[in-house]
């Protein structure tokens, strides 16, 4: 005959079977956005600041394009990737289609504050010169690109897998105007933000086409970037854990 402590054992142990089999299964994860910005980099704007921007710009070095999302429902997740949804507004000076490739695509390594400017001088928000005063004079230390276009460190020392970022290695994406392109992230870039990098960059090499993707501030955010997290359910694990100290606690009371 049973005794009571053996009854739970078994009991425990049947949970622990019954969990054990349960598959795991995609889901996605919406991460609102937060901020956006563009970083230009012509000697005429570097210093200026375009958080209010409605239109952001993607043009080699004198147009990067940051967004920021909230990573917190993605915490504690499984990370198999993802997806960054932009709309197109407008292309001019290569055609109406316009292509972007893996390459163009990372997370940013440094910290930026957003700023509410629409090309207005600014130290204290993010420009491509660096990253708003609260958060230092220039976006680093070191010249990571070996490039000094304006001085030792800018904002391509952060981002494109310098100082930090990680590159995405997906695919070639076209942009339509009026449409919206989704861009698949590797789950390294999308783990890297989780794990708390500063938003994605959008760029190019060549400073030919104008690529301009909806901000959220235009049309009250109806159109802004969407970071969807693709992941694993991991209910299985979390349930094993709640019987593993549920376990602890009736051998202590034994």
């Amino acid at each position: 005959m049973f005794s009571r402590f053996s009854s739970i054992l078994l009991a425990i142990v049947a949970s622990v079977v019954f969990f054990s089999a349960l598959p795991t299964w995609a889901v996605d994860i919406e991460c609102p956005i937060i901020a956006d910005t563009l970083l230009a980099g012509h000697s005429a704007e570097n210093n200026m600041n375009c958080g209010a921007r409605e239109s952001l710009r993607v043009k080699g070095y004198q147009g990067i394009v940051i967004f920021r999302f909230d990573m917190s429902p993605a915490q504690g997740s499984t990370v198999e990737g993802g997806t960054l949804s932009v709309y197109c507004r407008g292309v001019s000076g290569g055609g109406a289609v316009d292509t972007i490739n893996s390459d163009n695509i990372s997370t940013i390594a440094h910290d930026w504050i957003e700023g509410t400017g629409d090309y207005d001088v600014s130290d204290d928000s993010a420009t491509f010169l660096w990253p708003g005063a609260a958060l230092g004079d220039s976006w680093g230390d070191q010249d990571n690109d070996g490039l000094t276009r304006y001085g030792p460190v800018d904002a391509l020392d952060v981002i494109n897998g310098f100082g930090g970022s990680v590159v995405n290695s997906q695919g070639v994406w076209d942009f339509v105007v009026d449409q919206w392109t989704d861009i698949e992230l590797d789950a390294a870039v999308v783990q890297a933000l989780v794990d708390g990098q500063y938003g994605i960059a959008v760029w190019r090499d060549t400073t030919s086409v104008n690529l301009d993707l909806a901000s959220r501030e235009w049309q009250g955010g109806a159109n802004a970037a969407k970071l969807t997290v693709h992941a694993v359910n991991a209910s299985a694990v979390n349930s094993r854990d709640k019987l593993a100290s549920k376990w602890g606690t009736i051998k202590s009371i034994q």
